[in-house]
């Protein structure tokens, strides 16, 4: 048998029309088989078959009449969607699309939470074992310092990174949360004075090279506020994370507490080298990084969460955030929310 004739055969088994186009060399056959979706050509099919010995297999028309059939499936899927064009179909699309991804990423953190607790756990044992056992020698000696040091540090590096992914991954199910509206949310009468301070203390002693300047009313006079204090303290202690991150060494992060008639407004403060007007435009975007910003960690995924994050809980505060900088001139962040009556405490 030919190859014409090897060809025209194929070509009567297959369900589309046969026009077919054969293109021989000394040693393969080339079948070209056109693609119409109703009257249009869409492509072309090609098939190659380097031995010509003997007429195709049926296994080969099968293949090549399922390449067919799942080809023309998807062109038909992507021409149906496409050819809607209605913004409601789309939006129903996109929805479904947004809740699978939500119910994967809730799933998959969940999953993740429960082993990332044990290593936590076993972490600060031992860290707890091991300063018992230092605390055992009234003045150590140096063989016995060194070894404990070396032990100390990949404990607390590996307790660090730990973390990380703990926050990472309490980010990403608040995100997935957002996304469906389901985010749990408790708004009850807090101080923001107190809760400024504690997260100050707890960002000084992470980090005790970097000094932090706090100007706020005292604690007796107080800032009442209707607050989900969690989430508040997530909003503080991210400023201050970031600011310590871009401040260059021996310059302190500035942070101030006011109180503007129904407002209560928080700024933080750094020296940095501030960021372009585009970034500003965009920083508060969902996984949105400016550009030029370093990755503090290898194994942080979640870029620019933490301040959409930000955003979202204030503005379930009734609150707002904002940013200011420019290049070389450092870059505040602050926040505003009510305040609310002092018997309301």
């Amino acid at each position: 048998m030919d190859q014409m004739h090897t060809i025209a055969h194929l070509g009567k088994q297959l369900p589309f029309p046969a026009h077919l186009h054969a293109v021989s060399p000394d040693s393969e056959a080339v079948l070209l088989v056109p693609l119409f979706l109703g009257q249009q050509w869409v492509g072309t099919l090609m098939v190659i078959k380097e031995s010509l010995e003997g007429m195709y297999t049926p296994e080969e028309i099968t293949l090549a009449k399922a390449v067919t059939a799942q080809t023309m499936l998807l062109i038909e899927g992507i021409h149906c969607l496409y050819a809607q064009g209605e913004k409601q179909q789309k939006a129903l699309v996109q929805h479904e699309v947004r809740r699978l991804m939500s119910e994967f990423l809730t799933l998959a953190s969940h999953e993740l939470r429960t082993p990332l607790t044990g290593i936590l756990g076993n972490l600060q044992l031992a860290q707890r074992r091991l300063q018992t056992f230092k605390g055992q020698f009234a003045s150590p000696s140096v063989q016995v310092r060194e070894p404990i040091a070396h032990i100390q540090q990949p404990l607390a590096a590996a307790s660090q990174s730990a973390q990380l992914q703990q926050r990472m991954i309490n980010d990403l199910i608040d995100d997935a949360r957002i996304q469906t509206n389901t985010l749990p949310f408790s708004l009850n009468p807090e101080d923001l004075g107190t809760l400024l301070r504690e997260a100050v203390a707890r960002q000084q002693y992470a980090a005790p090279r970097h000094s932090i300047v706090l100007d706020a009313p005292s604690a007796e006079q107080g800032v009442p506020i209707l607050a989900d204090a969690g989430r508040i303290t997530y909003v503080l202690t991210t400023y201050l994370t970031n600011a310590r991150t871009a401040s260059p060494p021996g310059l302190p992060i500035e942070v101030q507490l006011g109180m503007e008639e129904a407002l209560a407004r928080v700024s933080v403060h750094n020296e940095g080298a501030g960021m372009a007007r585009e970034d500003l435009d965009h920083l508060w975007d969902r996984f949105y990084r400016a550009k030029g910003s370093a990755v503090q960690h290898e194994l942080d995924l979640s870029w620019g969460l933490p301040l959409y994050l930000c955003r979202v809980f204030m503005e379930r505060h009734h609150g707002s955030v904002g940013v200011q900088s420019a290049p070389g001139q450092g870059t505040t962040f602050w926040l505003s929310v009510p305040i609310t009556p002092s018997r309301g405490m």
